[in-house]
């Protein structure tokens, strides 16, 4: 039987002015499993997932990740994000750095990996989304398509427990947005097909 990897229990934000904009989501992810939250423009789908990331608290409601509950004061809320890889619809890249120093920026102060073992790990992965020739670009001289592949490379290289995607083919044409989902799923079959 497939592991629980998280576990979303009816939760509610409620933002400054009374705007109830999650009002009792629940649902679960096992192991292996792709899970689409569908809904209207403002209907809170960033708002769950932005909960589960803690990158903004619930008002109510419990998000369990293995098991263990995520939402709580006590919980270490950089481990927590270093366990939920995030790809953005705006791509957070940071302008000043390559591509290569995109992806390695976590690993190295985040996961504490030395240059060498981080630089290693950011090649891997961005040869997983086609762009080894890509390395030594400024995201401003990417297309919008690059620049989300890098995104999702970055929370890749961060080997995390979930991925979750917001939108990340909306600020995209079609043609390019086409690209960015076939390197999605790609990556979901062979992230299934290795076994993690």
């Amino acid at each position: 039987m497939p592991e629980n990897v998280l576990r979303v229990t009816d939760l509610h934000k409620i933002y400054a002015g009374g705007v109830h904009a999650v009002r009792g989501v629940s649902f679960e992810v096992n192991e292996g499993e792709s899970v689409a939250i569908i809904g209207p423009s403002g209907g809170g789908k960033s708002t769950v997932l932005r909960c589960i990331n803690r990158l903004i608290e619930p008002t109510e409601g419990v998000v369990r990740l293995r098991g263990e509950r995520i939402n709580t004061p006590g919980a270490d809320v950089n481990d927590v994000r270093s366990r939920i890889g995030m790809v953005f619809q705006s791509f957070e890249l940071f302008a000043h750095l390559k591509v290569l120093d995109n992806v390695t920026l976590g690993l190295r102060h985040v996961r504490k990996m030395s240059k060498e073992e981080a630089k290693e790990r950011a090649l891997s992965v961005l040869e997983r989304v086609d762009l080894l020739d890509r390395i030594d670009a400024y995201p401003g001289n990417l297309s919008g398509g690059q620049k989300q592949r890098v995104a999702i490379a970055r929370a890749l290289a961060m080997s995390p427990e979930v991925m979750l995607f917001d939108e990340p083919t909306s600020a995209l044409d079609p043609e390019l947005m086409g690209s960015v989902l076939a390197t999605i799923r790609r990556l979901a079959d062979q992230t299934l097909s290795m076994g993690k």
